[in-house]
This record gives C-alpha cells, structure tokens and sequence, in this order.
C-alpha cells in the first residue's frame, strides 16, 4: 500500500462518519480535552483495485485498518487455490473487529476497487474502549455484526439453494449500505463486484451465479448488473430472503 501524508483527512468530510465504530472512536476521544493521552494514532494509506492488501498469517501490531474509501473484501485462500470470500467490506467496516484481539488472524484481505484506508492505533483503542462505555458498546456493535454475518453464510453454504443464497447475500449488503447512507437512491445500490466474487462468497460457481442472477431478473425480485444492485420488487425480494425456521 501507498502512505498517503495528508493532515485530518479523510475523516474530516467522511461521508460514513457518523455510522461506522472509527467515528464514534474519535468522536468520543476527541470531546475529551486535548492531550497527549487520548489522541488516537491514525495512519492513511491507499492501493490500487485487485492489490492484496492485508496478507493471511502476518502480524500487523501496529493496529486494525478500516475501509475509508471504496470496496474490498476478506477472504481465505485454501491450499489448492480456491478461495473463500468471508465478507464484503464497505466504507467504514474495520477489516475484522477481532484483530484487535489478535493481528495474527488468519485471513486476506484484496481490494475490489481502488482503495483508501485508515491503520489505528491499536494501544489507542484499547485504552478508549477502557475509558469510554460508548466506545465499548459501538465496538460490541461490529463484533455482533460480524458474527452474525458468519452464521447467516453459514446457514446459506449449508441449507440454501443458489437463488436463496445469493438473495440472502444481496439483503445483508444491502442492510449494511442502507445503514451506512450509501446509495444510487431508494431502490438501487452500488454493487461493483463481479459474478466470480458473487460465486466466491455464496459456495457457488460462476455459472450457478450467471443463473441464478437471471432467474432473479426474470422473476422481477432483483437485478444485479452494470455495476448495481436494483430491488424490483421489496416485497419478492425480503421473502426469498427469509431463512425457514428448522424443525
């Protein structure tokens, strides 16, 4: 990655500010006087699309990244080559929220678009998190997520046909754009991951994708093309989204 030197940015006309854990983090930080003991460490960086930027099984003691600006997502790369998308990251989302707990996590991290990112101190945050509730509860907030998001791919790998799984795929997207304000407008959302990534994160091949995704289209639920995700139909869509109750 590219050291970007530039002084209070990108935080200071961050668009997912007011939504995402880094946000709350120096926002809370920052309310308290100025000092030497609660300035959070913050290094900017940028890479081009497709780069690797976060490699599985090195250590990164200096603290967490977060996703500033554009798409990328987390992965596992098995021995044999086949690789396993494990979440998408959008603006805001730490690379993972437990590599606070451990740098060592065994997982990668690629860029789908060009990227900028935020490295924090990781001796910052837990001292936040020790002095602030509300630090701890917005940190508590994406651990939750996290895992919820692991069960829910779980549950899809395991149980769901390829058009419920990339139904539940899309939703949960979905959800986190809407929560982070990022949006084409109300029906629509940017989306710019290809069939293959699709078919990385759901279990599926790419032509179980390519069906998939024009059956989806036909039926009028959703779209997904040109770089975009459309809704067609809410109703349709939240329906096939629904995980059954298992007996």
């Amino acid at each position: 990655m590219k050291l970007e030197r530039r002084l209070a940015w990108p935080c200071r006309d961050c668009t997912v500010r007011s939504s995402s854990f880094c946000g709350t983090l120096i926002d809370r930080s920052s309310s308290r006087p100025p000092s030497a003991q609660n300035q959070i460490s913050q290094v900017f960086l940028s890479a081009d699309r497709h780069n690797v930027i976060r490699h599985s099984g090195k250590k990164y003691l200096s603290g967490p990244f977060v996703l500033c600006k554009g798409w990328a997502y987390r992965f596992y790369r098995f021995p044999d080559g086949r690789r396993q998308i494990l979440s998408v990251l959008i603006p805001g989302d730490m690379f993972s929220a437990f590599t606070l707990l451990d740098p060592h996590s065994d997982f990668s991290v690629q860029a789908v678009t060009d990227i900028k990112v935020c490295q924090l101190g990781q001796d910052d945050i837990k001292r936040e998190l020790a002095a602030e509730p509300g630090i701890c509860d917005a940190f508590g907030k994406i651990c939750s997520i996290e895992i919820d998001e692991i069960i829910s791919t779980s549950i899809d790998l395991n149980e769901r046909d390829a058009v419920k799984r990339i139904v539940g795929f899309v939703q949960r997207l979905v959800k986190r754009l809407s929560d982070r304000g990022i949006a084409i407008r109300a029906d629509a959302y940017p989306f710019p991951l290809s069939h293959t990534d699709i078919a990385d994160a759901t279990g599926l091949t790419p032509d179980d994708v390519n069906r998939a995704i024009q059956n989806l289209r036909e039926n009028s639920i959703i779209d997904i093309s040109n770089n975009k995700i459309i809704i067609i139909d809410p109703a349709k869509f939240e329906k096939h989204a629904m995980v059954p109750a298992r007996e």
